[in-house]
């Protein structure tokens, strides 16, 4: 009787423990991608400047000949950005994140800069990024699709102007 006890509670706890072993598999798989914070001026800062990458490129995974570290991998962005507004523009601060066209998430990009926008103008900025802001599986499919394949969604944090006002 003792023996089928033991028995019975060595096949309990070994499907217990693959049950677990289950869940935490299946919650790894589901990893939900963060939205970033929407601030209250968030209206106001895409009002006042707008930003577009047009050209990327940069050392990825299939252009390297050889042993790289992954963290000399870059990723080259070139955006323009267009000041909406009436003053001067002295800095800017936000994410810019890229999902494919049906909003499956590839990556975010923090972006700042401190030129100058003149009122009504617009900039080209060259950012160069490490390539480990990126999954394995996004960097695959940043390099993979041309910019017009992906979406584009801007998350300004902070417009500074000129003139010391700021917006965030």
């Amino acid at each position: 009787m003792k023996q089928k006890t033991k028995t019975i509670l060595t096949i309990t706890a070994l499907l217990l423990a693959a049950t677990v072993s289950a869940q935490a598999k299946a919650k790894k798989k589901a990893k939900p991608t963060l939205t970033p914070a929407v601030t209250a001026n968030f209206a106001a800062m895409n009002k006042v400047l707008r930003l577009a990458a047009y050209e990327k490129g940069g050392e990825f995974i299939g252009d390297v000949i050889g042993i790289v570290d992954a963290k000399s991998k870059k990723v080259v962005l070139k955006c323009n950005l267009s000041n909406l507004s009436n003053k001067e523009i002295h800095g800017v601060r936000g994410l810019l994140r890229f999902t494919t066209m049906f909003g499956d998430y590839i990556g975010d990009l923090s972006l700042e800069t401190t030129a100058i926008i003149p009122p009504g103008g617009t900039l080209s900025v060259e950012w160069k990024a490490g390539a480990e802001r990126f999954s394995e599986e996004g960097l695959k499919t940043f390099q993979k699709l041309k910019l017009d394949q992906m979406r584009q969604l801007w998350y300004p944090t902070m417009v500074v102007f000129t003139d010391g006002t700021v917006l965030k």
